[in-house]
């Protein structure tokens, strides 16, 4: 019965287990490879060590080059979602276009935005730039993360996509574009979509599995506990198989 429990507790435990586990380990892996700090003051920050606030209607300028967001009002209100529904301005479909050194780098993405942008908090949700430091090469790059126009509700996570431009300091620049599905494939694009707030709902680089509202049996009772009590009655169990002299 011993052994039989410890299986069966295990192997209810081992795959929640594995998800945490990964996820601590990629987490672990972004961190020991880059550091981020946030370009602008996108979530009103009263810290601001790492935090420069910038007039999202003034170029951005970082080692010779310029960075410029333009925003172009359609008048079309956006629909009204969960986290909008009690602001007293509608929100309007703006476009968005990224100009780098004069020159647009970027087709436009549509954001849900106030159409007075007075501060880059208002991009909240749709629009961020963070510096990007490679800790072993020292070298630094912007990253431009965009999500793109969706419904802003935690049902439609699954749906989200975003595109981000990655720009070094001789202004070569790259972009990348991954949807919520293969994401695991662009871990530091996930780790900048967490930092930047680009996303509807805490996601996480494979699974969201360790950002689930933690409560007394997930994580705790299970699969922690459950994973510790299957592992000690194989214990238990394997200790009285042993003959006594």
């Amino acid at each position: 019965m011993l052994a039989v429990s410890g299986i069966l507790l295990i192997l209810f435990s081992v795959y929640p287990m594995f998800l945490l586990v990964r996820e601590s380990v990629l987490e672990a892996y972004i961190n020991s490879k880059y550091q981020l700090d946030q370009m602008i003051n996108i979530n009103n920050q009263s810290d601001k060590t790492n935090t420069f606030a910038h007039d999202p209607s003034k170029p951005i300028f970082w080692n010779k080059n310029i960075i410029e967001v333009l925003t172009e009002d359609t008048g079309i209100e956006a629909p009204k979602s969960v986290l909008n529904k009690f602001d007293k301005e509608a929100k309007h479909i703006m476009k968005i276009v990224i100009r780098v050194n004069g020159k647009e780098v970027s087709s436009p993405t549509e954001a849900w935005l106030f159409p007075n942008i007075t501060k880059f908090s208002n991009y909240l949700s749709w629009l961020n730039i963070i510096k990007v430091t490679d800790k072993k090469s020292n070298e630094e790059t912007i990253a431009i993360i965009r999500r793109h126009a969706g419904k802003w509700t935690r049902g439609d996570t699954q749906s989200q996509k975003w595109n981000i431009l990655y720009l070094d300091k001789d202004g070569r620049l790259t972009e990348e574009q991954f949807t919520y599905r293969d994401r695991g494939k662009y871990l530091l694009g996930v780790k900048l979509v967490q930092a930047s707030s680009q996303s509807s709902s805490f996601i996480g680089y494979k699974s969201d599995i360790a950002y689930v509202m933690p409560s007394l049996f997930f994580p705790l009772i299970y699969p922690t506990v459950t994973s510790i009590v299957g592992f000690l009655f194989l214990v238990v169990w394997y200790m009285r198989r042993i003959p006594r002299k």
